[in-house]
């Protein structure tokens, strides 16, 4: 055989190796691209599910002076403090069939915690001083309602301190002491 017949055979053969090599990679990026994207696509709809959770809210009834839970399903928002802030609006909007000790007008301006004392802070509006009935057993209601629901629901939560436009109070109505924080009572609870 002619030494320029064997090198063009052999160049040839190293060309079609050559472009079947490049094709073989291409096809298989191109896949990887797709497994990539599809797996990328599973994150972002992992990522726009929101995650529920499942809060007993409890409420003070007609025939019991204890408080009885309902169970709501909440999107976690993602900061504990807006958790909480969906709590607080459960518990003034008040459920049908259920009593809140919350006067009407009294409203949230704002919470926060304080994570090194396990403390929640909630500041309301001047309603609640202006609107509350007196008696200190509808302060106790009112107090335990806001302190258990939280202390129940939120483990981290180990006592409330209430505020009222920003500043801390000696009393609602005259009756209970405000001045230092609350722990939970859960003696005013049926969980059933």
């Amino acid at each position: 055989m002619d030494k320029k017949l064997i090198y063009a055979l052999v160049g040839s053969a190293l060309i079609f190796f050559i472009v079947s090599l490049v094709i073989f990679l291409q096809s298989n990026r191109g896949s990887d691209e797709s497994e990539d994207l599809s797996a990328e696509k599973d994150v972002i709809e992992e990522v726009n599910q929101p995650e529920l959770i499942n809060i007993k809210v409890f409420f003070y009834t007609e025939r019991s002076r204890y408080m009885r839970p309902i169970l709501h399903e909440v999107e976690f928002p993602g900061l504990r403090e807006d958790l909480y802030k969906k709590l607080i609006d459960l518990l003034i909007t008040g459920e049908e069939d259920y009593i809140s000790p919350v006067p009407q007008g009294v409203r949230l301006r704002t919470l926060y915690f304080i994570e090194d004392e396990n403390l929640l802070v909630l500041d309301f509006n001047e309603d609640l001083l202006l609107k509350f009935p007196a008696g200190s057993g509808t302060e106790l209601e009112f107090i335990y309602f806001f302190v258990d629901n939280f202390c129940y629901n939120f483990k981290e939560i180990k006592k409330v301190v209430f505020l009222v436009a920003g500043n801390k109070i000696k009393s609602i109505s005259g009756h209970i002491d405000m001045e230092n924080p609350f722990y939970p009572h859960y003696g005013y609870l049926i969980d059933q």
